[in-house]
């Protein structure tokens, strides 16, 4: 993963103090479908600019994916699996999301919530210090997708073009200056982009 991300670093901009606030939900990528299916490419700030290279690796039918990003500045890896989210930045344990909300750190100690789970189109990030960031939830932006129909009584799929949305900005609101609150809602932010923003499966 690294050697491929590696490659696509020597084409991303600068990442500066006030880049998060700027990274969208738009990616250039390629994949490849099979039994470890792989999606590699970019994402981009609002000017269209690359500034996040990454590669994820999903294996298997169940959720066990790998997601490896890097800026000019930090390093993100982030396994999913059995419904628990691990983080770890610049190659150190920042530690995991349980339960689907709870941030727990390298201890194993409860030090905030993130609810996605929820019927708003965004998520809060909070810490003991009070609501940190709100994250915008992000769907499937593939132009192409699978549509199911029956034909004789069988069920059959076609690929279709479909309408994405043009980018937006992921983070709508940042309130905090704190280096371990920041590593946390920079690294949700590059899940959002790139787990939710590709379907294999769609």
């Amino acid at each position: 993963m690294q050697e491929k991300v590696n490659v696509l670093k020597k084409d991303i901009i600068d990442w500066k103090h006030d880049s998060l606030k700027n990274v969208t939900n738009g990616m250039d990528y390629s994949f490849v479908k099979s039994m470890s299916s792989v999606l590699t490419g970019v994402i981009n700030t609002n000017d269209g600019l690359p500034i996040i290279a990454f590669q994820r690796i999903d294996r298997g039918l169940f959720v066990n994916s790998r997601i490896l990003a890097n800026t000019t500045d930090f390093k993100v890896y982030c396994e999913f699996k059995n419904e628990e989210k691990l983080f770890f930045f610049n190659d150190v344990y920042l530690g995991k999301i349980t339960k689907h909300f709870e941030i727990l750190d390298g201890a194993n100690k409860q030090i905030g919530r993130c609810n996605r789970n929820n019927a708003q189109n965004s998520f809060k990030v909070e810490f003991r210090s009070g609501e940190a960031a709100v994250i915008r939830k992000n769907s499937d932006r593939k132009n192409m997708g699978k549509k199911m129909r029956r034909v004789r009584g069988e069920l059959r799929s076609t690929m279709v073009f479909r309408d994405v949305p043009p980018p937006t900005t992921l983070i709508l609101s940042l309130n905090t200056t704190d280096e371990e609150e920041l590593k946390w809602i920079i690294s949700l932010t590059i899940f959002e982009a790139v787990y939710y923003g590709f379907s294999f499966v769609s």
